[in-house]
């Protein structure tokens, strides 16, 4: 009777391990579903003239193109009620997913990355990220890229991942990439964008007049899609550009503070 006793109790306890040793697994490998990316062009032909705009909100349409409105937020934004930014009429946010420290050199995660993809996702607004660099060569653009794929290792996104260096200024320390010339900054951007497009994702570099005409080589990015950021009604710039920002005091339900506001230029098939 006594081995009958201990030859059941060894079965049940052998069951719930294995049971929760499959579970443990299935969670580990557990990934989001696939999602269908939003097409990006490095070719954008429009005619800024037919910008229409409702409530601050810009959105676009002719033969060729269509649009979509969104935003872009970091853990600067603070907490997000992004049921109301999704009742706001945004179609699309790209969000920060981390940064490199411009006297450190160390990567650090954007604190609110995980909450803001989650939120945004759960509400059905369409997703982008972007990583502030301050790569300062080739090597270490190489590694932002890579480390950004890691992080996304177990998400979905439908939009670019792109990359955003700007002008760090500082009262007591010097930026580690002051120093650089236009044509490491844009060796390292190229750099970055390659990485991420050999690992299967749409490649974006974000920039702005003063560092496009200061510190990169704008004809080499012809191959890459731009985001512009740039305040005034009408940019002046001579590059084709797939993505405009053009308010970074904008107003969205949900989120307190200044938003800034973006509107994409999409490819009609």
């Amino acid at each position: 009777m006594s081995i009958k006793k201990i030859n059941v109790v060894e079965i049940v306890l052998i069951s719930l391990l294995l049971v929760f040793f499959i579970g443990s697994i299935t969670k580990t490998e557990k990934k989001e579903e696939p999602v269908e990316k939003i097409p990006v062009s490095s070719k954008i032909d429009i005619d800024l003239n037919k910008i229409e705009s409702i409530s601050g909100k810009y959105s676009y349409d002719d033969e060729n193109y269509s649009s979509m409105f969104g935003i872009d937020i970091s853990e600067f934004n603070g907490e997000i009620d992004w049921a109301k930014v999704k009742q706001d009429n945004v179609e699309f946010v790209f969000i920060r997913i981390g940064r490199r420290g411009a006297t450190s050199g160390l990567l650090y995660d954007d604190e609110t990355f995980e909450v803001n993809y989650h939120g945004a996702r759960e509400n059905g607004i369409k997703i982008g990220v972007y990583f502030f660099s301050q790569a300062f060569d080739q090597k270490e653009a190489i590694e932002e890229a890579k480390w950004v794929i890691n992080k996304l290792s177990d998400k979905q996104i439908e939009l670019p991942i792109v990359l955003d260096c700007e002008e760090v200024v500082l009262e007591d320390e010097t930026p580690r990439i002051d120093s650089l010339d236009a044509k490491q900054h844009t060796d390292n951007a190229l750099a970055f964008l390659k990485e991420i497009e050999a690992n299967g994702y749409q490649a974006m570099l974000y920039t702005y007049p003063y560092w496009a005409n200061n510190y990169y080589e704008m004809d080499r990015f012809s191959d890459y899609s731009i985001w512009l950021a740039y305040y005034d009604d009408n940019p002046d710039v001579d590059y084709p550009f797939a993505m405009w920002q053009y308010s970074n005091t904008g107003t969205i339900n949900g989120i307190k503070g200044d938003v800034d506001m973006n509107i994409m230029f999409i490819p009609k098939d």
